[in-house]
């Protein structure tokens, strides 16, 4: 699982993407979802909280600041789900695989 984060909108995303080919080479298989945070430190506050804000673009409140934390909280659990829903089937696939075969067996180890 490939987890990437920035200060700006892409770097991050661009060194992800660019990294897979490297764990591929060694021999990891990275799922094909991603976990991009652009703009990292306007997301998580110092202690990893996710950050709601206050008021709308305008500067007004919106009166709904339990419900947007909780659609915000809401939004990241099912962009992030989708990558360790993934991981999970990879690890189980792994194991149980590795029931019928070894991958070290024939290695020599």
């Amino acid at each position: 699982l490939t987890v990437s984060y920035s200060a700006g909108q892409w770097g991050g995303t661009r060194a992800a993407v660019g990294l897979r080919t490297t764990l591929s080479e060694l021999g990891c298989l990275p799922v094909s979802a991603m976990i991009h945070i652009p703009k990292a430190q306007d997301v998580f506050d110092k202690d990893g909280n996710i950050i709601v804000l206050e008021a709308n673009e305008d500067g007004g409140d919106d009166g709904n600041n339990v419900e947007s934390a909780a659609n915000a909280e809401n939004q990241w659990q099912k962009y992030c789900g989708r990558c360790f829903s993934q991981l999970e089937w990879w690890a189980d696939a792994a194991k149980r695989h590795k029931e019928f075969v070894d991958p070290f067996d024939d290695s020599g180890q």
